[in-house]
């Protein structure tokens, strides 16, 4: 799926590189039996996993890189605790990136700037699948605070450790920790801490329009007016609300749309205050 959307002379495009099956005990504090819509029939609530095109003048950047070329099996261990049996056969389905950006017509090699929201392996798939840069001309840019936090510490083989060594190796990276930094003109990425600790969001702005892709710091569309339903691999839950609300709150009939790295159907939202706040499709 692609939806594109225009902020003043820049264009935003999602593309999907494919979709996890999230069980529903990920969702702490979420009620699925209040919400049994969001379930699929394998017992699993499926999310896409969203990747970003900004292009502008002189400007392509892609935030954000996906799972990556391989679909991850379905973990014995979580389908156990989940008590889903049979369990689906794979948690995460990929690649399909490479495909959305031809279907544009934008090869890996003009992309570039890479900006990571933050580190975890379904945003960071295509940096280096097999060891080598996929977009061969791009910067990568993450949060520095998720480095040993997530990749330092992550076991030798793990496919996010080896794709963003890979990335070191080659000389592509550049970790940023200022709260905010300038990732392309119009293009600015901005510190919001809680769901990792290097957890950026970035905000376009052009022609006195702005959107802000906001990768994990929403992670749910119910989280808008539940701030009781948190995400199990969020690193500090409570820091990952304050900036939510914080967020949720900046964006209140301020008129900015948003990109949210996990929402269905991946349409740009607004958020509106009247009568309390609701998600308005761009």
């Amino acid at each position: 799926m692609t939806t594109s959307i225009q902020i003043g002379t820049m264009k935003i495009t999602a593309l999907d590189d494919g979709e996890s099956h999230m069980p529903p005990m990920l969702y702490p504090g979420l009620d699925f039996d209040a919400h049994p819509e969001l379930l699929e029939s394998d017992g699993t609530y499926h999310i896409p996993g969203a990747c970003y095109l900004i292009q502008g003048e002189g400007v392509t950047v892609l935030v954000d890189a996906g799972s990556g070329p391989d679909s991850i099996p379905f973990p014995a261990e979580l389908a156990a605790a989940a008590g889903l049996a049979p369990a689906p056969e794979f948690i995460s389905v990929g690649g399909r990136l490479p495909g959305r950006l031809a279907a544009l017509g934008v090869p890996p090699e003009d992309v570039s700037t890479v900006f990571l929201t933050h580190l975890h392996g379904d945003h960071v798939g295509w940096v280096a699948p097999g060891g080598k840069p996929f977009f061969p001309n791009a910067e990568v840019v993450y949060g520095a605070a998720d480095w040993d936090a997530l990749i330092a510490s992550a076991p030798a083989e793990d496919p996010a450790r080896t794709t963003m060594e890979a990335a070191e190796a080659a000389g592509v990276l550049r970790a940023i920790e200022a709260p905010t930094v300038e990732i392309a003109p119009g293009v600015t990425a901005h510190h919001t801490p809680g769901h990792t600790p290097g957890h950026y969001a970035v905000r376009v702005a052009s022609g006195g329009q702005e959107a802000y892709l906001l990768g994990d710091a929403v992670h749910h569309p119910l989280q808008l007016n539940d701030t009781g339903i948190s995400f199990l691999f969020d690193a500090d839950a409570q820091h990952a609300l304050r900036t939510r609300e914080e967020l949720l709150a900046q964006f209140a009939d301020s008129g900015a749309a948003i990109g949210i790295s996990h929402f269905p159907g991946l349409a740009f939202q607004r958020v509106s205050a009247q009568d309390g706040r609701k998600w308005t499709e761009v």
